[in-house]
C-alpha cells in the first residue's frame, strides 16, 4: 500500500509545485501585459468574459485570476459589472488544464520529457536571474517539467490502485455515487487549493477505466465548485465590492454544476463528437476535459440571461453604511415620464443630500485626527450620490418640463452646489489644525464654533427656515477683530493669526454654505403648492 500511497502524493506535491512555478514564471514572463489585459479590456461582458478565459488559459490559474480580479475591484479598477465577467471566463480558461493533461501528459513519455525541461529550466532560470522576463519564461519551463513528471506519478500511482478500485464495482453504487462523486471533487479543490490538482487527480484515476466516466465526470463538476473556495478566502477581510465578486463566483459555479448534472448524458456524447470533430484522441480523460470545457461554455450561456439581475442582487450584498448614504432613496428613471413626480423625486433626493452633508460637517467640527479616515469614506459616498443627482438631473433636463418644473430645477441645482461647497469646506476645516491663539481669544472662538453648529442645526431643520447668515457674520467679524488686535498688540504671533483667520473664513463659509442650501430648499423639499396645483390641472 506504501508503494502506492507514496507516488501518488508525491505525484500530487510535484504537481502542485510545478503549476505554482508555472504560473509564477508566466506571470514574470508577461510583465505588465496581464495587469494591462485585466485593466482595460474590460469595458464589455464579452470582452472581459475573453479577458479572463484568456488571462487564466496564459498562467494556468483560474485561482490567480479570481484573486487578482479581487484586488483590482478592492482598488476600485474595476466594477462589479466588469468584474463578475472576467471570473466568468476564468472558468472557462481553467479547463485548459484538462486538455493539457489527457492530451500531452498522459499521452508522452513523462520521463524523457519532463527531466530535461525541469533542469533546462531551472539552469537557465539561475543564469537570468537579471533578465526577470527570460527568467521567469525559464522558470515556467521548470514548472511545466514538474507538472508532468506529478502527472506521470500520479498515472503511475492509480494505475496499482485500479485493481482495487475496480473491485469497487462503482457502476453499481446506486444513486448516491453522483453525489460522492461530487463531495469527493469539491472536497479535493479545497484541500489542495487548486481545481487542476483534483481535474489531473481524477483524469489519472479514470485513465485506466476504474472509475466509470459518469463518475469521473460527477467529480469533474464538484472540482468546479470547490473552487469557489479560494474567492472565498480571498474576500475574507476584503471589501463589500470584492465579496460580492467572490458570491458572483459562487453563483456561477451553482448555476454551472446544476446545468452539467441535468445535462450529463448529453454533455458526456457532446464531448466525444467534439474529440472526434478535432481530431484528438478519444478516451475517457480526453472526453473529461471535453466534458469540463462544455459544461463552463453551457454556464456561460445560462448565466447570460440571469446577469443583469444577478448584478443587481449583489449589489445589494454586504453594504456599509458608507455605501448606503451614496445610493439613491428616492430617485427612479421611471418617474422620468411623469415631471412632477420626477421634480418631487428629486427635492426630496436633494434634502438628503443636504441633510447628510452637514452632518458629516458638524462631525468634522469636533472630531479628532484619527477619524480622518473614516469621515473621508463617508465624504466619498457623498460625493457618489451627488454624481447620481446629476446623472438623474441630466436625464430629467432631457425631457419636456413645465415651466414651474424648471424653476424648482433650478434651486435644486444651486442646492447641490451648496451641499458640495459644504462637504469640501468642512474637509479643509478638518485638516487645518487646531487654533493656538491664546486664551483671552477662547470666548471669541466659543461663539463662531456655536454659531456655525446653530446654523448647520437650523439649516438642517426641515419645518422652520432660519435665516442664521447676520449672527454668524457677526461672530467672524468679532472674531477676525480680536484675532488683528491680538498680532497689532503683540499677545500673538503671525503663523497662529493667519491660521486662525483662514479657519474662521472656512467657518463662516461653513455656515453660509449651509444656510444658502437650505434656502434654495425650502420651497421644494417636500413637493409643496405649486408641484401640486400642477399635477391638479
Amino acid at each position: 500500500m506504501i508503494s502506492i500511497i507514496a507516488p501518488l502524493l508525491g505525484g500530487l506535491g510535484l504537481f502542485l509545485l510545478g503549476m505554482a512555478l508555472m504560473t509564477d514564471g508566466l506571470k514574470t514572463a508577461a510583465g505588465d501585459a496581464l495587469r494591462s489585459i485585466l485593466g482595460t479590456w474590460t469595458r464589455t461582458r464579452a470582452r472581459g468574459l475573453v479577458a479572463g478565459a484568456f488571462i487564466t488559459a496564459a498562467v494556468q490559474s483560474s485561482s490567480a485570476v479570481t484573486v487578482a480580479t479581487i484586488g483590482f475591484v478592492n482598488a476600485g479598477l474595476l466594477t462589479l459589472s466588469q468584474a463578475i465577467w472576467v471570473v466568468f471566463g476564468a472558468n472557462v480558461g481553467t479547463t485548459m488544464t484538462g486538455w493539457l493533461v489527457s492530451q500531452v501528459g498522459l499521452k508522452l513519455d513523462w520521463g524523457a520529457l519532463a527531466l530535461p525541461l525541469i533542469g533546462i529550466g531551472m539552469i537557465a532560470g539561475l543564469a537570468l536571474k537579471a533578465r526577470p522576463r527570460l527568467g521567469g519564461a525559464a522558470q515556467a519551463a521548470a514548472g511545466f517539467g514538474l507538472f508532468f513528471l506529478g502527472v506521470g506519478l500520479l498515472q503511475e500511482a492509480f494505475s496499482g490502485l485500479a485493481p482495487q478500485i475496480a473491485g469497487l464495482n462503482l457502476e453499481d453504487a446506486g444513486i448516491f455515487a453522483i453525489p460522492l462523486f461530487i463531495l469527493v471533487g469539491a472536497l479535493l479543490t479545497t484541500l489542495t487549493q487548486s481545481s487542476s490538482a483534483a481535474m489531473a487527480i481524477t483524469l489519472t484515476a479514470s485513465a485506466g477505466g476504474a472509475v466509470p466516466l459518469p463518475l469521473a465526470a460527477a467529480a469533474v463538476i464538484g472540482a468546479n465548485i470547490g473552487t469557489t473556495s479560494t474567492a472565498l478566502f480571498a474576500a475574507i477581510g476584503a471589501t463589500p465590492a470584492a465579496q460580492r465578486v467572490a458570491m458572483a463566483h459562487v453563483a456561477f459555479n451553482a448555476v454551472t454544476a446544476i446545468g452539467a448534472l441535468a445535462l450529463l448524458p448529453l454533455l458526456l456524447w457532446a464531448s466525444e463528437g467534439v474529440l472526434d470533430g478535432a481530431h484528438l484522441v478519444d478516451d475517457t480523460p480526453g472526453r473529461l476535459a471535453a466534458f469540463h470545457t462544455l459544461f463552463n461554455i453551457l454556464g456561460i450561456l445560462l448565466i447570460l440571461p440571469l446577469a443583469p439581475r444577478l448584478t443587481r442582487w449583489l449589489a445589494g450584498l454586504f453594504l456599509t453604511p458608507d455605501e448606503a448614504v451614496s445610493r439613491p432613496e428616492f430617485l427612479d428613471s421611471n418617474l422620468l415620464q411623469t415631471p412632477a413626480l420626477a421634480v418631487r423625486s428629486l427635492a426630496l433626493e436633494c434634502w438628503r443630500l443636504h441633510v447628510l452633508a452637514l452632518e458629516l460637517a458638524g462631525e468634522r467640527l469636533g472630531a479628532a485626527p484619527g477619524a480622518r479616515v473614516r469621515l473621508s469614506h463617508r465624504h466619498e459616498a457623498l460625493l457618489e450620490l451627488t454624481s447620481a443627482i446629476r446623472a438623474f438631473l441630466d436625464e430629467l433636463t432631457g425631457t419636456s418640463l413645465p415651466a414651474e418644473a424648471g424653476k424648482a430645477i433650478s434651486d435644486l441645482v444651486r442646492a447641490v452646489h451648496h451641499a458640495e461647497e459644504a462637504l469640501a469646506v468642512s474637509a479643509a476645516l478638518h485638516a487645518l489644525p487646531a487654533s493656538r491663539t491664546g486664551p483671552a481669544l477662547k470666548p471669541f472662538w466659543d461663539r463662531m464654533s456655536a454659531q456655525v453648529r446653530d446654523s448647520l442645526a437650523a439649516a438642517a431643520d426641515r419645518e422652520v427656515f432660519t435665516d442664521t447668515d447676520p449672527d454668524a457674520e457677526a461672530a467672524f467679524q468679532a472674531l477676525k477683530t480680536a484675532l488683528l488686535e491680538a498680532l497689532a498688540e503683540g499677545s500673538a504671533t503671525l503663523a497662529p493669526v493667519d491660521n486662525g483667520l483662514a479657519r474662521a473664513q472656512l467657518m463662516r463659509r461653513l455656515a453660509k454654505a449651509a444656510r444658502d442650501g437650505r434656502e434654495r430648499l425650502a420651497r421644494w423639499h417636500d413637493g409643496e403648492a405649486p408641484l401640486q396645483a400642477e399635477e391638479a390641472q
